[in-house]
């Protein structure tokens, strides 16, 4: 029974890095193609996704709307820390250098989320879901082509964003984790993302949004990046943290920038040389790694 929970935590971990794989992709496109303002993005995928989620508990589980007043904190928490700020750095680095650059720094969660395992919490962790990280990490490293000056293009400003989009991608599988004990996952993905709405909209008010008139095309961009790209993943990312312990979560959602990357073969007409497909195939090994550890 509980080999079944893991596998069912780790196909709900690895949907997740599918559809943040294929997000990356739009939300490059829509800031390249269309000069969609990140921070706009942020703020409107995080309304969208609020307005998404209560529309549907309420329809299908009203009884996971009501929350108490210790949760809601709990949740704001983890909505405004770990889902907005992350959000921010994340769209930042996309902006400020490459889809390659973004997820590379974005994926150096994993380490931080190891080390706050050992130095704070004091759990040993096992040799055999390091050696899958180190992996993994590699394997990060040439599906982007880290190695490539003209794909892996740092900058300072960009290199802080995404570093602060890891930190804040951490501090929500930690605190998502912790928030699990007392609330059902879609119950605190609701709240959380409530909470990082408001927020955002002391920044960027609802109107002002609306006054930029976007188009309707733009809109259903818009639609499919807060529901394909924000909710499904979230939903089911902190659906798996019930079934596994956050660094080996961390580690399986490592797929994304293996998934972007044949996302953009397809829809962008990317290359893929030989390295890239050695590098997803090294992550593809390091998950495989961690799932018998």
């Amino acid at each position: 029974m509980i080999e079944d929970s893991r596998w069912r935590g780790y196909a709900m971990v690895v949907s997740a890095a599918i559809c943040w794989g294929v997000m990356a992709t739009v939300a490059k496109l829509l800031f390249r193609d269309r000069g969609v303002d990140p921070l706009f993005l942020v703020v409107i995928r995080a309304d969208l996704a609020t307005l998404t989620l209560f529309a549907a508990l309420a329809l299908m589980s009203p009884a996971r709307l009501r929350i108490g007043r210790r949760d809601a904190w709990t949740a704001a928490v983890v909505g405004v820390i770990g889902l907005a700020l992350n959000n921010f750095f994340y769209f930042q680095a996309l902006h400020l250098t490459s889809v390659a650059t973004a997820l590379l720094l974005q994926y150096q969660a994993p380490i931080l989320v190891a080390l706050y395992t050992v130095l704070v919490q004091r759990q040993r962790i096992r040799g055999r879901v390091i050696l899958a990280m180190a992996i993994a990490l590699m394997g990060c490293a040439l599906v982007v082509r880290v190695y490539d000056p003209a794909v892996f293009r740092p900058n300072l400003m960009g290199v802080a964003a995404g570093l602060g989009g890891a930190c804040g991608f951490a501090f929500y599988i930690l605190a998502s984790r912790v928030a699990l004990r007392t609330l059902d996952p879609w119950t605190l993905l609701t709240y959380a993302y409530l909470s990082a709405g408001v927020a955002w909209s002391v920044v960027i008010p609802p109107w002002r949004i609306l006054a930029h008139g976007f188009d309707l095309g733009m809109w259903g961009a818009f639609l499919a990046v807060a529901t394909v790209g924000t909710v499904v993943p979230f939903g089911l990312f902190i659906s798996g943290l019930r079934f596994l312990p956050p660094t080996q979560a961390s580690i399986v959602s490592m797929l994304e920038p293996v998934v972007a990357a044949g996302v953009a073969y397809v829809l962008l007409g990317e290359t893929l040389i030989p390295l890239q497909i050695l590098g997803g195939a090294l992550v593809l090994a390091g998950v495989v790694v961690v799932q018998t550890a």
